[in-house]
């Protein structure tokens, strides 16, 4: 750790609040009855995940009339283990009343993309000189 006076590269102080987010968010009481090694540890775990970010990884804002929503798409290998899956697949299920509205959504939002499409390409086609052969 740096001393409170000392000016640290952005880098430096970026790496630092992720590290010790956890110990800000931590009661005060808490953090006394860690040992130094205890503190030491959390610190390397937080500092080093065994994750990665995933190859994809999409996050958006779309402004909805007053509302503001966010989309996050993000993919990659799967790596939870299957009694991991199960649970999760537990705790957010895939068929609920959200998920379908938004999956009409974007099947009405690529149809009328795709319509739009044919219509211009049809458009652009009529306006063409008519070449005889």
């Amino acid at each position: 750790m740096a001393a409170k006076d000392e000016v640290l590269a952005p880098e430096t102080v970026a790496e630092a609040a992720q590290a010790n987010w956890l110990f800000e968010r931590l009661p005060e009481w808490v953090m006394d009855t860690l040992s130094n090694e205890q503190k030491e540890a959390i610190h390397e775990a937080v500092e080093n995940p065994s994750w990665k970010r995933p190859p994809v990884n999409i996050r958006f804002t779309v402004p909805f009339f007053k509302s503001k929503f966010y989309v996050t798409v993000v993919g990659g290998e799967e790596k939870r283990n299957a009694e991991r899956r199960a649970q999760e697949r537990h705790k957010y299920p895939l068929r609920t009343v959200a998920n379908v509205f938004f999956f009409i959504g974007l099947g009405t939002l690529f149809y009328m993309l795709a319509v739009f499409l044919l219509a211009l390409q049809s458009a652009v086609v009529s306006i063409l000189p008519s070449t005889v052969i």
